[in-house]
């Protein structure tokens, strides 16, 4: 069963339509024209995975490079922690940092719930949907001459910095964290971490962060939203910090009229932004700058020093 329907068959009955936005972009006919009515690359994306029902790409390097375990990246990633609670362990190259590799813990809280997910493997970590209590946990290792790797820096806590939807611009809002239309200025934390993005994030000279993308899904009767942020984490001495958290992209499908074939109306809308480095400098950070692909939007985040994360302009 592919993961749309298996989200949306709890909302079947007890889910209510979402109330629409002032015009959709695209009314389609039946199900099947959806995806091409879809205008952005990210959202399509996201429609594929949601549809396709084939198995999740390994986000997060579950298949560990060599020298890497499980329990290892346990045990520097969260310590302290009780390794039975553990869900999902990755690693993966870091690609602008030769010789480096990002790594991830989830934990699930009740130690019982980890021994299921460990049986049947997870592709992302759930986080605060339905009031699990998830923890996430990143870092940064670098192998030494010996091959052997060794920590970097980590995450000094769970990860719980929420997304700022204040300045989402052409990204609409989930519900869970925003008003009625989802418009709402809200900021809000993740109903899950989906997979590392390793794009070339540059900050300072030779100075790299590296990405993470989380999500929230809400399910409709008859349709169903995806909602993606960015996360860009940043070593600072052996801690690794969120500097920035922003929506990225929303695809939304709702249903509407049925046809006497069988089809039924969708109204589909869309949206997606691009993170670009700029060559502009606060700080001695560069500035950033979310651009909506394919409109005009544009938002500037500049570094604040005292905050230690990026602020908008």
């Amino acid at each position: 069963m592919n993961i749309f329907l298996r989200r949306l068959l709890p909302c079947l009955v007890a889910c209510s339509l979402p109330a629409l936005p002032a015009s959709a972009d695209t009314t389609v006919r039946s199900l099947s024209q959806v995806r091409g009515a879809i205008k952005t690359a990210d959202a399509r994306a996201a429609f594929d995975r949601e549809m396709s029902g084939a198995p999740a790409p390994d986000g997060f390097g579950q298949q560990l490079p060599g020298g890497f375990t499980k329990d290892f990246l346990a045990l520097q990633l969260a310590p302290g922690r009780d390794p039975k609670r553990l869900l999902l362990a990755g690693a993966k190259p870091w690609p602008q940092r030769p010789g480096m590799y990002v790594g991830v813990v989830c934990l699930a809280a009740p130690p019982g719930l980890a021994v299921g997910a460990m049986r049947y493997p997870v592709s992302d970590c759930k986080g605060f949907d339905d009031n699990a209590d998830n923890e996430i946990w990143f870092g940064v290792f670098e192998r030494g001459a010996d091959n052997v790797p060794r920590l970097v820096a980590r995450t000094d806590a769970p990860v719980t910095v929420p997304t700022d939807w204040s300045t989402a611009g052409n990204i609409d809002t989930p519900q869970v964290i925003g008003s009625e239309d989802g418009k709402g200025s809200a900021a809000g934390l993740p109903e899950n971490w989906q997979r590392f993005d390793l794009a070339p994030y540059l900050l300072r000279n030779d100075d790299y962060a590296f990405g993470v993308r989380a999500g929230w899904f809400e399910g409709y009767a008859g349709g169903g939203a995806s909602f993606e942020a960015l996360y860009l984490f940043h070593i600072d001495g052996k801690s690794l910090r969120v500097v920035f958290a922003q929506p990225m992209m929303f695809n939304k499908m709702i249903a509407g009229d049925w046809h006497k074939d069988g089809t039924r109306s969708h109204d589909v809308s869309d949206g997606s932004n691009s993170l670009v480095v700029l060559s502009s400098v606060t700080d001695g950070f560069h500035d950033l700058q979310l651009r909506e692909k394919g409109g005009k939007s544009r938002q500037t985040f500049r570094w604040s020093e005292a905050m230690k994360f990026y602020q908008p302009e």
